[in-house]
């Protein structure tokens, strides 16, 4: 069984962790870097990083997740909003129709 993480734009994912650092206004490249860098951190756990502006628009994304990263069912989905708590869920085989 693996585990997704399911994150916001790399920008915005950016954006935010420097927000929360105290460091505002950074250009783009940097925020695209600081998440990058993380996911590689999160990927040395074992763990899957998707970023929402690498599945297409308007699509499920647990069926963005089985066709274009191999997710099964059983899977473990940890998608991070902002101001929320992240939210934990499992695909079934329902979501993984074909």
């Amino acid at each position: 069984m693996a585990t997704f993480y399911l994150l916001p734009p790399r920008a915005l994912l950016g954006q935010k962790l420097f927000a929360t650092l105290g460091i505002p206004d950074l250009q783009l490249p940097h925020c695209v870097e600081l998440a990058e860098t993380l996911s590689k951190v999160v990927e040395a756990i074992g763990a899957y990083v998707v970023y929402r502006d690498d599945l297409p628009p308007g699509n499920d994304p647990a069926q963005s997740l089985r066709d274009g990263y191999g997710a099964e069912a059983g899977d473990e989905v940890i998608e991070v909003v902002f101001d929320a708590k992240p939210r934990h869920w499992n695909l079934d085989s329902t979501s993984l129709a074909a």
